[in-house]
């Protein structure tokens, strides 16, 4: 496979660019560096992603960016990035973070550095403020699936990637 940081921007994780490439190579049945359709309705259905015939020709269509009937991993994650980066330059997910922080984050020096967090007590605050009521342990199970990095807190990276899986 040939070295897909040449094609992709740094809108992807070192962690997302190896996972990508992992599940590329876990639908490429044959073997031959690209998906044809059956392995990209496969990819498809083991994502779970309600597709029609219509739909898959269309996302075929998307990612087969060079046309020549078959998608390589650097056209599936040129794709990908470039889906990533439209997301990112609305600044939406980045404003929603930044307000949450505001609204939620008692302690300001969790902030000095220029770092928005939010602790165990934040999510307890912004849950609160919402009308979810939760006991801390439900707090700390709510934290521990966000904390992707086991710090004990959410930052900006681990709030974006929680709701792009929603």
């Amino acid at each position: 496979m040939e070295d897909q940081e040449e094609v992709v921007g740094s809108t992807l994780t070192d962690d997302e660019l190896k996972d990508l490439q992992s599940l590329f190579v876990r639908f490429d049945s044959d073997g031959n560096g690209e998906l044809d359709v059956d392995e990209m309705k496969e990819l498809i259905d083991q994502l779970k992603i309600v597709a029609t015939t219509d739909d898959l020709k269309i996302m075929y269509e998307v990612l087969d960016q060079d046309g020549s009937g078959t998608i390589d991993c650097t056209e599936m994650l040129q794709t990908i990035d470039n889906f990533l980066r439209e997301v990112y330059s609305s600044n939406e997910l980045s404003e929603s973070f930044q307000q949450l922080c505001s609204s939620v984050v008692e302690n300001e020096e969790n902030d000095e550095n220029g770092d928005e967090i939010i602790t165990a007590r934040d999510l307890a605050n912004a849950m609160n403020l919402a009308g979810v009521y939760m006991t801390e342990e439900e707090v700390l199970n709510l934290l521990a699936e966000v904390d992707e990095s086991g710090d004990g807190t959410i930052d900006f990276t681990e709030f974006r990637n929680t709701l792009l899986m929603l």
